[in-house]
Parts: C-alpha cells; structure tokens; sequence
C-alpha cells in the first residue's frame, strides 16, 4: 500500500515566509522529496524486472 502525500503549495509558502527551512531534516520539501525518490526507485526497479523477462 502506497502512502498518499497531500502537498499543500499555500501552507507550504506560509510556513516558508513564517521563516521555516525549505530542505534538510524537517524541512517543508522533505515529505515531497520523499515521495518523489521513492516513486523513482520503484520505476527504476520495475524496469529491471520487466527487462529481466525479455
């Protein structure tokens, strides 16, 4: 089972102007960031396997 982020650009720029850090540990990108690397990892390694059956 995935888990849905809900990236939320209003709140985000809000904590982003109330002086929150953008990256690092805690920062506001890391759940996007996770999201994406994960997506990534899963493509790459579904790739591997659909070419492993040719």
């Amino acid at each position: 089972m995935k888990e849905e982020i809900e990236f939320d650009f209003d709140e985000i720029l809000d904590k982003f102007r109330s002086g929150k850090k953008l990256t690092g540990i805690g920062g506001l990108l890391e759940p996007l960031i996770k999201q994406l690397t994960e997506a990534a990892l899963e493509a790459e390694v579904e790739s591997h396997i659909a070419n492993d059956g040719l």
